[in-house]
C-alpha cells in the first residue's frame, strides 16, 4: 500500500514502511522497532496516518 500525503512543511510522504525499509536495505521490522524505541529512524520521522499506519518520505538514510 502506498499513500500520498503532504506534511505541513510541504514534504511528500509517499512510502509505506516496507517500501521505505527496502529502499534503505533493511527489514521492515527493523524500521518499526527503531521508530518504537526512538520516534524516528536515524533522524527520519514518519507521519502517522489516521488508520495508524506510517507514511515515509522518499529518502535514503545516511548513517
Amino acid at each position: 500500500m502506498q499513500t500520498s500525503t503532504k506534511a505541513e512543511t510541504g514534504q511528500s510522504y509517499p512510502l509505506d514502511t516496507d517500501t521505505f525499509a527496502a529502499r534503505n536495505q533493511v527489514k521492515g521490522q527493523s524500521v518499526r522497532a527503531r521508530v518504537c524505541r526512538t520516534g524516528s529512524y536515524f533522524g527520519v520521522t514518519p507521519k502517522k496516518l489516521a488508520n495508524g499506519r506510517l507514511a515515509w518520505p522518499d529518502v535514503q538514510v545516511a548513517v
